[in-house]
């Protein structure tokens, strides 16, 4: 056997995560390997645990030669993913397993497809539970568009992936109904934990049933109703059990959760019921080993449940649903016994077969000791991958840059681009029309300089605004690929060649990046942040697109046939060029990536740019954002997406979210008069001892004779009035 550096990803684990059908697997796989001689590590992205401090299940598992390891991160899944590449990214694993659930694996596959890392490691996408999968069987409706983001990095994780795996073919048969494509797939049995090995073989026989026990979690996509409605047949029927149990976590049903939910239901049951929401997997099972008692599962759909499996294994007497995958776990003799057609109907038939007749366990259509040995012998098959091939050559990249009033930092830009360690590029300045004389002293001192190096430099006649200025950059171009950059940017010194290397390895038609934002007029940082903070594009989804950017900055590279087939950025005086661009790119059918490296610095000028300016330039902006969307729709439907665009974009308003977060907003003296009729004396009034306030009499005394006006004879105008000094003579 080839011993093998074996990592498994995974935001759920055994240990910190109390249970969890996905930890579980997780669980089997890295004892299997490291019981087998593979050295096994576990990376845990996050901090999180539900149980003991992550510290105590590292030595827990170290007795066990598995190396768990915590990165104790947090935030979004974008960002878990981003610090698991930037750890895996320096260490060297022959074979390293994720899930494709939050998208944990998202980063690593795109790395690998831009050349940037894990050439020689083969990356492994295990399939549990997508999240719109989960949505759809769940009767969960998608709620905000981050969720969007985390259904684009499961795709992307698995389609990116070398190898897909899946303990079901109903899993991989239903995400190909969601327009997954990976690339290679294989069916793999999930694994038995240790503690399930070794066991003495079940007992087939037939067992009296007197208790009913629904298993799992108390929630509609467990089957919650189902299994209520097929115990109020049971009592129609006279045949009732002698207890009812609810064995697991308390969800919510209709809005409530289900513990009062059941009170309602159960409140006319002859027999007593009860709830046990305490016990971990293990407890679980000796609760259902004890006499009379019947495993009842009753969900909704199911990928290749743990309940069915540990049933199966343990020797405990089940009914469970003939949805999913649940029958490809289930011997072939016995799936007609153990399996029931997912109704009411059939549920109570069931129960009162196994009430009248005792039930008996099943058997697992493949061993525990086989399907180990399956995924040992399926590792032995994965042979070490060749070394990529070395490029050669280094295509002409152009830089295209735009420039406006802006001399200081753009001295800062220009010194990054001459620091660039690629060998072969020429920058291309655009002045559009710059009027501050400092700026146009700047550039003319620019033109030796420029001349030297056979750089370009321009100036518009007229300020033409940033699409037409970057246009005629493009066009004065004459490289393979483009570079657009801002004039207050920076680039780090390796920006072109990661582009050039990551363009020629994936065969992208466009990149994007990872920034380090700062702010300020004075030079950008000396060092580069080990990650970025705030915002993380995550790619070409343009799913996501449609609501916010989620592509990149209009610090992007480009080949010049995808720029000449795009037609160059539109030339509206808005911003969002950026979005729309890459938006109406992605949708066009080019290839796209965002590169998980910081490659450049953006500058954030206080009170600047989009929050500054009025609501009508804003509603342009996002107009235009929204255009490529729009147009890939029929005529028909293009209201309904307008309607579900602005009603995210007002809500974000409303929350004070994105860039309108430090837009100019109401005061709480503002609020006062916003508080009342807005044509009444009371407003009026209002507005004129706010404007006393601010100094301003004149408005004042003419906003007080209006309420007056309003209301003859109001004693609060009459007041004020009295009070407002006389302007001077």
């Amino acid at each position: 056997m080839r011993r093998q550096r074996i990592c498994l990803l995974t935001l759920d684990f055994v240990g910190p995560i109390r249970n969890g059908g996905m930890g579980t697997a997780f669980l089997a796989l890295a004892e299997t390997l490291a019981a087998a001689g593979h050295h096994v590590t576990v990376c845990y992205p996050s901090s999180y645990t539900e149980t003991e401090p992550v510290t105590r299940w590292r030595r827990h598992y170290a007795k066990c030669h598995i190396d768990f390891v915590s990165l104790f991160l947090e935030g979004e899944e974008a960002e878990l993913s981003l610090g698991a590449y930037h750890w895996l990214k320096t260490r060297r694993f022959d074979v390293i397993h994720f899930h494709e659930m939050r998208g944990i694996g998202y980063w690593i596959t795109v790395a690998k497809r831009c050349g940037l890392a894990f050439q020689r490691t083969r990356l492994v996408c295990q399939l549990h539970s997508p999240t719109l999968w989960h949505f759809a069987h769940s009767a969960q409706f998608l709620t905000h568009s981050g969720e969007l983001e985390t259904d684009w990095m499961e795709r992307r994780s698995a389609e990116g992936a070398d190898i897909v795996t899946a303990p079901s073919r109903y899993i991989l048969d239903e995400v190909a109904e969601m327009g997954w494509k990976p690339a290679a797939q294989e069916v793999m049995p999930n694994l038995l934990p240790a503690s399930f090995l070794g066991r003495p073989a079940p007992d087939f026989a037939h067992r009296p049933v007197e208790e009913l026990v629904f298993f799992g979690r108390l929630e509609e996509r467990k089957g919650l109703g189902l299994f209520c409605e097929a115990i109020a047949r049971l009592i129609r029927m006279g045949r009732p059990p002698a207890r009812v149990t609810f064995l697991g976590k308390v969800g919510h049903m209709a809005g409530v959760h289900a513990l009062a939910w059941l009170t309602g239901m159960a409140q006319s049951w002859p027999m007593p019921w009860s709830v046990v929401n305490d016990l971990d997997p293990h407890q679980a099972r000796e609760y259902l080993a004890a006499p009379g008692r019947l495993a009842v599962i009753a969900s909704r759909m199911e990928n290749a449940p743990y309940v069915v499996l540990e049933c199966l294994a343990a020797g405990l007497p089940f009914l469970a649903p003939d949805v999913g995958g649940i029958g490809e776990l289930v011997a072939a003799e016995d799936q007609g016994r153990l399996l029931y057609p997912r109704n009411p109907a059939a549920l109570a038939a069931a129960l009162a077969r196994a009430l009248s007749e005792g039930a008996a366990p099943g058997r697992a259509a493949i061993a525990p000791e086989q399907a180990a040995r399956l995924w040992l012998d399926w590792h032995e098959t994965l042979a070490p991958l060749p070394a990529p091939p070395t490029l050669t050559g280094a295509p002409l990249v152009s830089v295209c840059m735009a420039a406006f009033n802006r001399h200081e930092p753009l001295a800062h830009a220009i010194a990054s681009i001459e620091a660039q360690d690629y060998p072969n590029l020429e920058l291309i300045l655009v002045d559009d029309a710059s009027t501050d004389p400092a700026a146009q002293r700047f550039h003319e001192a620019l033109a030796p300089r420029f001349a030297a190096r056979g750089w370009t430099l321009l100036r518009n006649d007229a300020n033409s605004w940033q699409g037409v200025t970057r246009q005629r950059a493009a066009e004065a171009a004459r490289g393979e690929f483009l570079l657009f950059m801002d004039d207050d940017n920076a680039a780090w010194p390796d920006e072109v060649s990661t582009f050039v290397a990551a363009a020629r390895h994936s065969g992208a038609d466009i990149l994007t990046c990872q920034m380090q934002s700062f702010r300020g007029a004075g030079p950008p940082p000396r060092h580069r942040s080990a990650r970025p903070i705030g915002w993380i594009p995550t790619g070409p989804n343009p799913a996501l697109a449609v609501f916010r950017n989620g592509m990149g900055d209009a610090n992007m590279f480009m080949r010049r046939t995808a720029w000449d087939r795009m037609g160059g950025f539109t030339l509206d005086r808005a911003y969002f060029e950026d979005w729309e661009f890459l938006q109406a790119a992605a949708l066009a059918g080019l290839h796209l990536e965002c590169l998980p490296e910081i490659l450049y610095c953006y500058r954030i000028w206080e009170g600047a740019q989009t929050a500054a300016h009025d609501p009508d330039f804003l509603y342009r902006s996002y107009a235009r954002a929204m255009r490529p969307a729009l147009a890939a729709l029929p005529e028909a439907l293009r209201p309904a997406l307008r309607l579900a665009i602005e009603r995210e974009l007002a809500g974000m308003q409303g929350r004070r979210e994105a860039y309108w977060a430090h837009a100019p907003h109401v005061t709480e003296a503002q609020g006062e008069v916003a508080r009342l009729p807005p044509n009444s004396a009371e407003a009026m009034l209002a507005a004129a001892r706010l404007a006393l306030g601010q100094q301003q009499t004149g408005t004042a005394r003419m906003l007080a004779a209006q309420a007056l006006r309003l209301a003859p004879g109001h004693p609060g105008a009459l007041d004020l009035l009295t009070h407002i000094p006389e302007p001077p003579a």
